[in-house]
Parts: structure tokens; C-alpha cells; sequence
């Protein structure tokens, strides 16, 4: 049973599987991008102050432009932590690692220093690596140390090349480590633990003092008495510098020094993702049973600021949490209603007024001897903007009651918002200018919405000519009502120079045709290849349209073009036959490979598309599972019932499905519930830059997931370049295409190269 928002329906199919996928955000790490902005930003408008408890003394560019790098010996760093143990440190941590020093002539100086402050100091152990809770070692402080020096981990995960949790404690060979921060913050682990840092920490009020300034007795018992000091390099020539959310690099010594101040607050808590997403399922569900759309769009914006504010306020509270799946889940189910909020409108009724609309203008009866009339409210969108509340559907309803004067009782027709059209009967022609006249009068006197009055202008195009489809006609009337705006008169009427200017669109059909017979449109074939072995597995038909006059037309350009003026059938037939008819040459050679087809969304109500696809197969003995029918996302499904019997016969038939093109267009996840899907086609858009845009590789690696949760292959488009395809390699896609791989080429180069291409192949 359908959840009605207004004009608006999903199914309750679809919500599952928005649930279900936001569930695999929520365990997965898809949707932790989300989350880690919201913290960046905390972090950019950090406002709390450090305690002041703990100071750095830095090994910074001031003490290495003194003393220089390689004077900076171990004998120097004795002579810092004597002056820091004079000065009467309450204690010092020690962020050096001395492991390679072990054979320095001056390394009993460090030693005696270290010894001389007994319990009081702290050395750096530092890690090869950390992976949550465990941790393996990478350096220690040798034996000349003595076996009761202490020591603290020093060590983190990046994520996004950010430091967002470090440990309080890590297993190493099966014993538990405490960090640098744990033992600053005096918090004693008794296990192995990570915890989220409170970014609201200003990293700029941690006192900071020179090492030269310590060396020179500048800095002593004022600045450093009763106070844990922590002995590091913040020198960029260290390379101890790493990010934090939303600030600048800072150096390791501060990391640990925020880590610290956070677990003195309290020990962080986190609550994970299941509240915040129960929190909008509740919601959303619960607006979607009001079905309106006004309460709807307040659920989802009160919601969203909900999650937003809880986040940020529950932080301050050192409560972790994570929105990044129940954002993900509004997302989806927001996205389905607003496409079956177009769905419903590019129907035969405008929603907002209640009139038909101009679908329904164009499938009527011919218009014969009758004029076409169309309107516009001029800057309708400015109008829209300006006026509040559900002022603007007062304002339409005022438009259409003032138009309808004019039409004089024939249908009054309403598409867009600010555009109307009727027909005017053959005997009433003479009138026309004198009604247009009589409608500009009208609106002379401004509307009244609520208590504020709006000034609203009208521009007409007149269609009077006799010749061409009801679409034709329309298009040539709207065509005449945008020059009469851009001309600042009332009305204009379309004139065969405008015809002329228009001629590709207008013609197209018969543009079409000649080019099929000409053989200006052919059929150009790309290999698809397994990522994983370089095996070639598949082949795309793609059509091509190389025009006399106007050179290579873009496959976009005329596929729309196509689909707008109902030639798409006919085209598609044309790509259909080529592309199996090779399919059957290639199975000759004995090679196992797939012919993937492209199929416009438009063509599902076709009734004998199967049917006609199958009498192909059969003509040229092509096995059915042979053939990919690829299901592109120019258009909308408009048939429902329709679109889904014919996937249904599509897949008894033996064919596969393929979703082209996806994250584009109308791809979504009602799309997935109407198409069960074989194969799932990653736009190309976001492959070819997924390695420069961390946002595209993220949905590059998400659709891999999703392909794969589904039972689908994943199949990456506009491969370019070997990096590519090594990270494609790496996520786990499975077949590849692009001009790294084979350019799109004649049936006969292709069968004359079917040999695996390098890494090195270069378009």
C-alpha cells in the first residue's frame, strides 16, 4: 500500500529499501564523510581554551635557525630536560625517539639526564602503525635508559588525513600501553581504548616556549613549576606536523595535549548511529502518513537541524554520535518523493492548479484549423521567490481565472507554473488581437495575494499555422511567447524565419530518417574487460551520427532529441539489429562476450519491443543471455505498469538488465526496486575524477558496495589511465570500459583485435 504525500506516492517497498540501505551506511563507513565535515566544523570555530596544565617546549625554527639541526644533539636535549627538571616540572614528557642515537658518544649525558628525574619524565615509544585498540611498536628507549624508565605511546589512525580519535591505550604483544594523552590526563585504561577528540578545544592557548628560550634561562620555574611539560619538535623540517578538523596543521605535541584536556573533561562516550537514524525514521514516517507535502517538507527540514544541532550539542557534552546514515536515509526517501513529485506532474495534470497540462495538449486529437495561444508570466520565478508562504498557488489560481476570460470556454491548459495555453477556434481568429489586448487590460490591475499586491505581466505567442504535429505547433507558440519577452511586446507570432532557426528541432524526424538511410547514423563497438584478469568480457553498442553539413552531432544531443519527438523506437531498432548482427559474428570466432544495448526508459511501454528484440536473436541465432539491454536515465518511466511487464518479459526472455549511467539523471532508489538489475554502470563522471575528488571516489566506492550487496556487477565507465584502473582494480570492480582499455571502433577493426590491452595503452 502506497504512503500518499499529496499528489505524491512511494511505496512502501521503496522505504524498506531506503532502510536497508541506510543501515549498510550506518555499519559501513559510506556515509561517515557526513559526519566528519559537522566535526570539522566544530573544530574550524573552536572556542575553548586549553586548562594551561600542560606546556610544550618546542624544538622549534627559532632554536634550529640558534643551534642548528645537526648541533642539536642529544647533548643538547640533556641540557633542555635538566633545565626543565630545575625549573621544577611537575613532569616531562619526552616526544624524541632515541633509537637511532644508541651509538652517540654523548648518550650517557641523556641518560644520566633522564635517570636524575626518576619517576617524573616520560619517554616516547612510537608506533609502525595503529589500528584501533592494537598497535605494534616502532621504537623504544634503549637499555641505557634503565628498565624503570616510563614510557607512553605515541601514535594515531588518520582517516581523510585527519587525526579525529586517538587511543587511550593499546595492546601490544598482549600487554596494554597507555598513551601519551591517557598519562598527561592522569587516566589510568584498563584496556585497550580509542576515543573521539573534542575538537571545540583552541589548539592556539596551549602555551608554547622555545627550547632556546629554555637553554638561555628565559623560560624557568615561572612558566614551567607544577606543570606537565611536554618536550617536542614543532619544527616543519620534523614533518611531526598533521591535520585536526577544521584547522591547520598542528604539531604532534598538541594532538596529545587536546587528547589530554578532552578525557579531564570526562571519557568520551559514543552512542554510534542507531539513535539519530530511529530518530528520523520516526519522523519522516510519521509526516509521510499526514500525506501532505507541506508537512513533509517540515519534517525533513526540522529533522535535518535536529540531527545537525543534537550532534553539535551532544559534543560539547563529550558524547559521540554519528548522523551520517539517518542524513542518508532522509536523503532517499526525500529524493524518491520528489520523483514521484515530477512523475505525478509530467502527467496530464498539473498538480498546482488542478488544469491539464500540456502532455495533455500535445496527445489530443489534431489541432487542426485552430490556433495555438501560449502565455507566460514574465519572471515567474522572481515572483515566486518573493512571495510567501503558499502565496504563490493564490497566485496561479488568480493567473488561470483571469486567462480563462480569454479562452472562452475552451480548455485552459497549464505546464510549467508561469505558462499557459489554449486553442482558438478557426472562427474566432479575428479576434485574437483583440482578446490578447482585452487579457493585458486585465492585468493592467495588480493581484491581490493576502494583504501584499503584485504586479503580474503577461507575453503571448501566436501559432497560426496549419502545418506540423500538435507538439510542433506548442513548441512553435512558446517559441513566439519567449521572443515577445525578450522583444518587450505583448504578443508575437511565429513566423517561418523563426521555423528556419528552429529547423533541427523541427525537423528531426525526417532528419532522422535520411541519415538512417544514408548510412550517416552507424554503430560504433567498446570493448569491456574484467578488471581483475584483463579478460574481455562484453561489448557496447554505441550510435554515432555524423551529419553532412553539421559534422559528429553528439550522442546526447540527438538521443534527447530523439526521445522528445518519439523517433527513439525507430532508432533504437536500427542499433538493435547491427548490434546483435555482430553479436553473431563475434559467437562465431567462439568467444564468449556480451552485447550490451542501450534502451531508453521510453521505450518500456512499447508493448512489441520484446517481442521484435526476440525475433532478432532468432534471425541470427544469437542465445538471448547474450544480450544486455542497458536502461538509460534521459527520460523518466512514465508506464509504470507497463515498464515493469516488460522488464519482466526482458528477463524470462534470458536477456540481462543493466542500469547505464548511474548516479546521473533518474537513477535512484525506486529505479533499483523497478529494475532488478544484472549490472549496475558507474557514470564516467565520477571515474575519471574520482583520484583528484575524494567526494567522487567515495561514490565511485559506495556504488561498487551497493552493486554487490544487490547481487549486481559493477561496471566502471571513462577509463583513461592506468592509476584508474589500478584503483578500480583495488575497490573491487569488476569490468571496466574506457579509452585505456579500446577506443569505440567498426565491428570489423574490433574483430581484427581482440587480444587483452596493456596497463600502458593510452586512448
Amino acid at each position: 500500500m502506497p504512503v500518499k504525500v499529496k499528489s505524491l506516492f512511494i511505496s512502501w517497498r521503496t522505504i524498506a529499501l531506503a532502510l536497508l540501505l541506510s543501515v549498510a551506511a550506518g555499519l559501513s563507513s559510506i556515509a561517515e564523510p557526513v559526519d566528519r565535515i559537522i566535526e570539522s566544523a566544530v573544530g574550524a570555530v573552536a572556542w575553548r581554551p586549553v586548562s594551561g596544565d600542560i606546556v610544550v617546549v618546542a624544538l622549534d625554527d627559532r632554536t634550529i635557525e640558534k643551534y642548528g639541526r645537526d648541533d642539536f644533539s642529544v647533548r643538547r636535549h640533556a641540557q633542555v630536560i635538566d633545565a626543565i627538571d630545575r625549573a621544577g616540572a611537575k613532569r616531562l614528557f619526552v616526544d624524541f625517539t632515541y633509537e637511532r642515537r644508541r651509538n652517540d658518544r654523548d648518550l650517557p649525558l641523556l641518560t644520566d639526564a633522564v635517570k636524575r628525574m626518576h619517576d617524573r619524565i616520560i619517554l616516547a615509544a612510537s608506533t609502525k602503525w595503529v589500528r584501533g585498540t592494537t598497535a605494534e611498536l616502532a621504537n623504544v628507549p634503549g637499555p641505557g635508559f634503565g628498565n624503570e624508565v616510563q614510557t607512553g605511546v605515541i601514535g594515531w589512525e588518520f582517516a581523510f588525513w585527519q587525526v579525529w580519535r586517538i587511543p587511550a591505550a593499546v595492546m601490544v604483544d598482549g600487554r596494554i600501553d597507555p598513551s601519551f594523552s591517557a598519562m598527561m590526563a592522569d587516566f589510568h585504561p584498563q584496556k585497550a581504548s580509542v576515543y573521539a577528540l573534542d575538537y571545540s578545544y583552541n589548539v592556539n592557548s596551549i602555551p608554547t616556549y622555545s627550547a632556546a628560550d629554555v637553554l638561555a634561562g628565559k623560560i624557568g620555574k615561572r612558566e614551567l613549576a607544577g606543570k606537565d611539560v611536554i618536550f617536542a619538535p614543532t619544527a616543519e623540517s620534523f614533518q611531526d606536523i598533521h591535520y585536526l578538523p577544521g584547522k591547520d596543521r598542528v604539531p604532534g605535541a598538541y594532538i596529545h595535549i587536546v587528547g589530554a584536556e578532552t578525557l579531564k573533561r570526562g571519557i568520551p562516550f559514543d552512542i554510534g548511529w542507531a539513535p539519530a537514524f530511529l530518530l528520523a525514521v520516526i519522523a519522516l514516517i510519521a509526516a509521510l502518513s499526514r500525506r501532505q507535502t507541506r508537512w513533509f517538507n517540515i519534517a525533513v527540514v526540522t529533522t535535518v537541524s535536529a540531527l545537525i544541532i543534537g550532534k553539535l550539542v551532544l559534543m560539547t557534552m563529550l558524547i559521540s554520535s554519528s548522523i551520517g546514515a539517518a542524513l542518508f536515509f532522509v536523503a532517499t526517501v526525500s529524493a524518491n518523493v520528489s520523483r514521484s513529485r515530477r512523475r505525478r506532474s509530467a502527467q496530464r495534470e498539473n498538480p498546482l492548479s488542478g488544469l491539464p497540462n500540456f502532455e495533455a495538449l500535445r496527445t489530443q486529437q489534431s489541432f487542426g484549423s485552430a490556433t495555438v495561444i501560449a502565455a507566460k508570466v514574465i519572471n515567474f520565478e522572481d515572483l515566486a521567490a518573493f512571495i510567501p508562504g503558499d502565496g504563490i498557488g493564490k497566485l496561479v489560481d488568480q493567473v488561470t481565472r483571469r486567462l480563462q476570460l480569454a479562452s472562452q470556454g475552451t480548455t485552459l491548459y497549464h505546464d510549467l507554473d508561469g505558462t499557459f495555453a489554449w486553442l482558438v477556434p478557426y472562427y474566432q481568429h479575428s479576434q485574437i488581437e483583440t482578446q490578447l489586448m482585452g487579457l493585458a487590460a486585465l492585468f493592467n490591475a495588480p493581484l491581490t495575494i493576502d494583504e501584499l499586491k503584485v504586479d503580474v505581466s503577461m507575453a503571448f505567442g501566436v501559432n497560426d499555422e496549419f502545418e506540423g504535429s500538435n507538439a510542433q505547433r506548442l513548441a512553435a507558440a512558446l517559441v513566439a511567447a519567449e521572443k515577445s519577452i525578450r522583444s518587450r511586446v505583448l504578443w508575437t507570432k511565429y513566423t517561418p524565419q523563426q521555423k528556419d532557426d528552429a529547423g533541427w528541432q523541427l525537423s528531426f524526424h525526417s532528419q532522422l530518417e535520411d541519415a538512417l538511410n544514408a548510412g550517416d547514423i552507424w554503430v560504433a563497438f567498446q570493448p569491456q574487460y574484467r578488471i581483475a584478469t584483463r579478460q574481455l568480457v562484453g561489448v557496447e553498442a554505441l550510435v554515432r551520427w555524423t551529419h553532412p553539413t553539421r559534422g559528429p552531432i553528439s550522442p546526447d544531443e540527438f538521443i534527447v532529441q530523439a526521445e522528445k519527438s518519439q523517433d527513439i523506437y525507430r532508432l533504437t531498432l536500427f542499433v538493435m539489429d547491427q548490434a546483435i548482427r555482430s553479436a553473431a559474428q563475434l559467437q562465431k570466432l567462439g568467444t564468449e562476450i556480451h552485447m550490451s544495448v542501450n534502451l531508453s526508459a521510453t521505450l518500456l511501454d512499447h508493448k512489441d519491443l520484446v517481442s521484435t528484440i526476440r525475433v532478432m536473436l532468432s534471425a541470427h541465432h544469437l542465445p538471448p543471455e547474450r544480450l544486455t539491454i542497458e536502461i538509460t536515465e534521459t527520460a523518466q518511466i512514465e508506464n509504470s505498469l507497463q515498464a515493469r511487464q516488460t522488464l519482466a518479459q526482458i528477463r524470462r526472455a534470458g536477456m540481462r538488465l543493466s542500469i547505464d549511467d548511474y548516479g546521473t539523471g533518474q537513477s535512484n532508489l525506486e529505479y533499483l526496486t523497478e529494475i532488478e538489475a544484472d549490472e549496475i554502470k558507474i557514470d564516467k563522471r565520477f571515474v575519471m575524477t574520482m583520484r583528484d575528488s575524494q567526494r567522487n571516489l567515495e561514490v565511485v566506492k559506495s556504488t561498487i558496495d551497493l552493486a554487490h550487496r544487490l547481487g549486481a556487477t559493477a561496471v566502471a565507465e571513462g577509463i583513461e589511465d592506468a592509476q584508474t584502473m589500478a584503483l578500480l582494480d583495488q575497490l573491487g570492480c569488476d569490468i571496466g570500459q574506457g579509452y585505456l582499455l579500446g577506443k569505440p571502433q567498426l565491428i570489423g577493426d574490433l574483430l581484427a583485435s581482440l587480444s587483452p590491452p596493456s596497463d600502458s595503452r593510452r586512448a
